[in-house]
C-alpha cells in the first residue's frame, strides 16, 4: 500500500482540521453576520469530508480490492473491512456522524436547501472538528497496523 499517499491527505486533513479551529465555537449567527467566514468554513468542511472519502476509498481498493459504490457508505465500508479487522472500528453513532456529514457536504455544494442556514442549525461545527480529528488519528493508527 502508498502510505505516502495517504499520509499526503493526513497532511491536508491536519491543515484543514487547524483552520476551522479557529470556527469550531462560532454560532451560526456568528458566521451569518460574516458571509465570508460562512463560506470558508463551508469550503473547510467540504474539503475534509472529500479528502476523508478519498483516503477511505483508497484504503478499500488497496486492503480487500474493493471500491465503495458511494460516499456514504466508504464510512461503512471501512469501519466493517479494514478498521474492525485491526480492532480500530468507530462506535456506530460515530459511522453515521460521519454519514451526515457526507449528507451535510452534498447539501453545501450543491445547495439542496434554498435557505442554507436551516441546514447549518442541524449540524454543529464542534462536532464536525471533533469528528474528523478523530478520524485523522484513526487512520494513522491504521497505517501503522498496514
Amino acid at each position: 500500500m502508498n502510505k505516502n499517499f495517504i499520509n499526503k491527505k493526513l497532511e491536508f486533513l491536519a491543515g484543514h482540521i487547524e483552520s476551522l479551529k479557529e470556527y469550531r465555537d462560532s454560532s451560526l449567527q456568528d458566521l451569518k453576520n460574516k458571509a465570508k467566514d460562512l463560506k470558508y468554513v463551508e469550503k473547510l468542511i467540504q474539503e475534509l469530508v472529500d479528502c476523508a472519502i478519498d483516503i477511505n476509498q483508497f484504503i478499500l481498493e488497496e486492503a480487500v480490492s474493493e471500491k465503495p459504490w458511494s460516499s456514504k457508505q466508504s464510512f461503512r465500508d471501512i469501519q466493517g473491512k479494514v478498521l474492525e479487522k485491526y480492532k480500530l472500528g468507530w462506535p456506530e453513532e460515530t459511522v453515521k456522524l460521519f454519514i451526515d456529514s457526507v449528507a451535510f457536504r452534498n447539501e453545501i455544494v450543491h445547495s439542496y436547501d434554498v435557505n442554507v442556514y436551516i441546514i447549518w442549525s442541524k449540524r454543529n461545527i464542534k462536532t464536525i472538528f471533533e469528528l474528523y480529528a478523530g478520524y485523522s488519528r484513526t487512520i494513522m493508527l491504521l497505517l501503522k497496523k498496514l
